[in-house]
């Protein structure tokens, strides 16, 4: 975003309102009509002082000119009421579209993206940054507009009623521009501190709101809340200074435009009593007047609306700006079926921690909480600045994740990952998904690349169950269809079924229409995993990730999780990340992960005559294991 000064950056904008132009031009063009009254009502006033009420012989009678009054007043309340209802139908359906639009490209964006941010801050480009944008045209934009067309209007009237009171009256403008231009720079930059404060609270309230039975359970609520005040009071404190600032500009405007009607009551008061202006025509001069500056003064307020959208603006192009890390190549191969071979050659992977430039400052700051109020860079401009947004991301820590990571896994092999945390074990699935690509080597499905696959096809024929699985608010039923929305119910019970879920479902009232909480709060974590599990089955995938499935669970929930498991890997290529050994000593092959490199390989048997990091691991396993855990290990044929 280099080049995005404000010209370029509301180029861009105006990009999204081409679908929107008639609408546009309708909304314009019903304004420069509503002209009619302010041009019509002036003139009949002039009129009416000047002919009608001193009864001079005149063309015009009383009833005519309240005739033509009522017509104008009735036109021009109909003309509203259309231009109202065309925008705010254009405005709607601009936030939909520009929404749509922001949510489609991050869903695009890799995993990186959103490791360095909170959820909160990306909800709140979302929500708020959309809305405000869109007050750029529907309170902005067309307003200016529709007011400069006024200004013209007003000002012909005024020249051509009288010039020399007319260029008098533009006095103002020189001081009112270098006014403007000083005081806009403050605004804009004090707009953009209140926006990134409330990304900076939005992540944080929303973090603490998913946490808060963590907040609770270590009696934090005192201290939360502080901090939550705290940032509550700077986005206040940002908030009336960026008002401050608007409200000063309005006033000054205002005042020019009071001392601007002075002056020219005064000088046509003047002309009036020398005979040189009748009455009616210095009414009707300062109604022009009044028409001419309000324009100016109402400047000062849509400029407020202005400077706060294209903060809102900047914060947008800011997330479109950021290019998808994984996405298809020009022809990428379609992928229907796969056998499910699995192939690592040489992959090398870096983590890239990043953040953008100007929040690494803030992180020197001794308050992580509040943001860094800015600050334009000069104290007096003669001409508008060019205000660049924040700066692109920088990258702040490289970290090496693998090293020279090579294995097969043909079609149906159980493979397990394990080792110490932080490993690399995550990183091998992670890589596998395609969430990340890899800095060397390359990861082969079938004997391709999987840079190679159409992206949708490839995740298409994978499936993954977490520790913590992440079930969405809506019923039983909609997060079990979520793997495959078109199969029919008696797939979806069937999956249930196999999961050894359907028996406490159907416990329940609503059974499958039972409404299951944000991220299945309102279940257990083995109900959570067994739902996770009949959703992965419904799928049918080729390839089938386990990431610490059963950890965390008593005795009983992972008796029916595993048993559920293991129907689910018959007959598929599965990788089982686990810490409990227990769950991993039939795996047809097991790799030993440390510090990024495969140290050991083989199954289980074989690992343990080796004496390394395997055997070393699993005999502190052993001391914490339940008996229940023990049944079939065969532990004293293999300690001995």
């Amino acid at each position: 975003m280099q080049k995005d000064t404000k010209s370029h950056l509301i180029r861009r904008y105006f990009k999204f309102l081409k679908p929107y132009r008639y609408m546009i031009i309708t909304i314009v063009g019903l304004g420069i009509l509503q002209f009619v009254v302010p041009m019509t009502v002036p003139w009949m006033t002039k009129v009416l002082i000047d002919e009608v009420l001193p009864q001079k012989e005149s063309s015009w009678t009383l009833s005519k000119v309240i005739g033509v009054l009522g017509g104008v007043y009735v036109f021009g309340t109909a003309v509203n009421y259309v231009r109202q209802w065309v925008m705010a139908k254009m405005g709607n359906s601009m936030v939909i579209d520009i929404r749509f639009q922001l949510y489609e490209h991050m869903q695009k964006l890799s995993q990186r993206f959103y490791d360095s941010r909170q959820v909160g801050s990306i909800v709140s480009r979302i929500l708020n940054d959309v809305n405000g944008a869109q007050n750029l045209v529907g309170a902005g934009v067309i307003n200016l507009a529709i007011d400069f067309f006024l200004v013209l209007f007003a000002g012909f009237m005024l020249f051509h009623m009288d010039w020399k009171l007319a260029l008098l009256s533009l006095w103002m403008l020189p001081v009112y521009y270098l006014t403007f231009t000083n005081i806009n720079v403050h605004i804009r930059f004090a707009w953009r501190s209140v926006h990134r404060q409330m990304e900076r609270m939005s992540g944080v309230l929303v973090e603490r709101i998913a946490g808060m039975k963590v907040v609770q359970a270590f009696s934090r609520e005192r201290m939360e809340l502080n901090r939550f005040k705290k940032q509550a009071s700077a986005h206040f404190g940002y908030a009336m200074t960026a008002q401050f600032l608007s409200n000063t500009l309005g006033r000054i405007s205002q005042t020019f435009q009071d001392f601007g009607g002075l002056i020219i009551w005064f000088v046509g008061g003047t002309m009036v009593i020398q005979g040189k202006m009748s009455v009616g025509e210095l009414i009707a001069f300062q109604a022009y007047l009044s028409q001419m500056y309000g324009p100016i003064q109402r400047f000062s307020d849509v400029n407020v609306t202005i400077q706060n959208s294209l903060a809102n603006v900047e914060r947008i192009f800011e997330v479109f700006d950021i290019e998808p890390e994984i996405q298809n190549n020009d022809n990428p191969i379609p992928l229907k079926t796969c056998k499910g071979d699995i192939q690592f050659d040489q992959v090398g992977f870096d983590y890239v921690i990043e953040r953008p430039e100007k929040q690494q400052a803030e992180v020197d700051q001794k308050d992580k909480d509040l943001v860094e109020r800015q600050k334009p860079a000069k104290r007096f401009y003669w001409i508008p600045p060019k205000m660049r947004p924040d700066p692109p991301l920088m990258v702040l820590e490289t970290r090496a994740a693998l090293k020279g990571i090579s294995f097969k896994a043909a079609s149906g092999d159980v493979i397990a990952l394990v080792g110490p945390s932080g490993a690399g074990k995550s990183t091998i699935i992670n890589l596998l998904l395609r969430f990340y690509d890899p800095d060397e080597g390359s990861v082969l499905l079938d004997g391709v690349d999987l840079r190679n696959y159409d992206l949708h096809d490839l995740r298409s024929h994978m499936a993954l169950v977490l520790q913590d699985n992440i079930l969405f608010s809506g019923t039983v039923y909609e997060n079990i269809a979520y793997g495959n929305p078109k199969a029919p119910k008696e797939q979806i019970i069937a999956a249930a079924q196999a999961a050894n879920a359907h028996e406490f479902i159907e416990e329940w009232e609503l059974g499958y229409e039972t409404m299951i909480g944000e991220r299945g709060v309102r279940l257990s974590g083995g109900q959570k995993q067994r739902i996770a599990i009949a959703r992965a089955l419904l799928k049918s995938p080729r390839i089938l990730i386990l990431d610490e499935a059963t950890s965390a669970l008593d005795a009983e929930s992972e008796h029916l999780v595993t048993e559920a498991l293991e129907r689910l890997m018959q007959g598929r290529t599965t990788f089982v990340i686990a810490h409990r050994l227990a769950t991993v000593v039939r795996a047809d092959q097991i790799l030993v992960i440390d510090r990024g490199r495969i140290v050991e390989r083989g199954k289980h048997q074989v690992l343990l005559a080796q004496h390394g990091l395997y055997r070393e691991l699993y005999e502190k396993q052993l001391k914490a294991m339940r008996p229940e855990e023990l049944i079939g290990l065969d532990v004293l044929k293999h300690e001995a």
